[in-house]
């Protein structure tokens, strides 16, 4: 049985996490852009980039990686290029412009493309293609940050766990697919943590590079599908960071191994209109989906899902009753609220 004793809104933990955010000396809006995307990601059940990312945030501003009070800026490129300079912000803030900007090339040129430098962790990346697709554009990202991967066949951290995210619109709302390249991704690694749950075989090693399924022991994930996601984790590094002129693993595996807590982006957006009508797509979508779903079954009892599907099922739940905490969970957040100095969360 989970240990989920109560339940908070959304509107309640979003207020909740601004206000922590502003008393660590970030603006409102910009405060409420992360609360968003974190509060975004409970709502679809996707807890490992929820409220539990709350102290890794606050942690990058104590560490000084994050300038908390820091706006991002465009740096205008050829046509429907552009780069965002986050300057350090918070990757949501930076992730906000980047989408907006990207919104706007589109209309104009069919396509919108953006590298997003300079930022902290980007919040689940299935935020902004989805809130891409809801605005009739097809949008593709991935990012790059810090090493907690193994390349295929070494046993170090030597490449991030980059994430990518694809999303287009449907007649029943955006349709998302947002993974990771490693055989699970860093949050849910420290979900396991915070939970004592075994990992599955094969899929982390400790720091010495020897396999292991106790999640407090993992300090190195391994890729997905092997040289597959080690490739594809490698290739973004080089059409994110190195394309932006912000490489991070380069320095941080090379020689001095300088750390510190950074990401790069690459985001797509296409103008679907600009191709062929936005509701012959979004029909042709429907009809897909279907097939799909009536195919036949491996398991009688199990229903064939398409991507990102049960996340918008628990989205729809979640809104209408609230977020489940865990009383740890809880117990976290009521720590943090005397600590910072604002009132805590009201629980439904």
């Amino acid at each position: 049985m989970k240990p989920e004793t109560a339940h908070i809104s959304a509107d309640h933990l979003k207020q909740f996490m601004i206000s922590v955010l502003m008393a660590k000396g970030m603006p409102q809006g910009h405060a409420a852009t992360l609360a968003e995307v974190l509060v975004w990601a409970d709502l679809r059940g996707v807890s490992s980039h929820g409220m539990a990312r709350l102290s890794m945030y606050l942690r990058t501003i104590a560490d000084g990686d994050m300038d908390p009070a820091a706006s991002p800026e465009i740096d205008n490129r050829a046509g429907a290029l552009f780069v965002v300079e986050g300057h350090r912000c918070a990757g949501p803030v930076a992730m906000k412009l980047a989408l907006e900007e990207a919104g706007k090339r589109a209309k104009a040129f069919g396509v919108g493309m953006t590298v997003i430098r300079h930022t902290t962790h980007t919040g689940a990346i299935g935020r902004y293609v989805h809130a891409a697709a809801e605005q009739g554009f097809a949008a593709i990202m991935f990012n790059s940050g810090p090493p907690n991967m193994a390349y295929h066949g070494a046993k170090v951290q030597s490449l991030a766990t980059s994430p990518m995210a694809f999303g287009v619109p449907t007649e029943e709302g955006p349709l998302v697919l947002d993974m990771a390249t490693a055989i699970i991704a860093n949050g849910r690694l420290q979900q396991a943590i915070r939970t004592g749950e075994p990992l599955p075989p094969g899929c982390a090693l400790t720091k010495e590079g020897e396999p292991t399924t106790d999640a407090s022991e993992a300090a190195i994930l391994l890729p997905l599908g092997g040289p597959k996601g080690s490739g594809i984790s490698f290739m973004f590094e080089c059409l994110t960071g190195v394309l932006a002129a912000n490489p991070i693993l380069a320095s941080m595996i090379g020689p001095g191994g300088k750390r510190w807590h950074e990401h790069n982006a690459m985001l797509i957006l296409i103008d679907i209109a600009a191709m062929r009508p936005l509701e012959d797509f979004k029909r042709d979508m429907g009809e897909l989906g279907s097939v799909v779903r009536a195919l036949p079954r491996l398991e009688p009892d199990v229903a064939i899902m398409l991507p990102g599907e049960r996340g918008a099922k628990t989205f729809a739940r979640r809104s209408r009753e609230g977020i489940p905490v865990s009383q740890k969970a809880l117990a976290g957040l009521l720590e943090l609220a005397e600590k910072v100095g604002v009132p805590p969360p009201q629980l439904s």
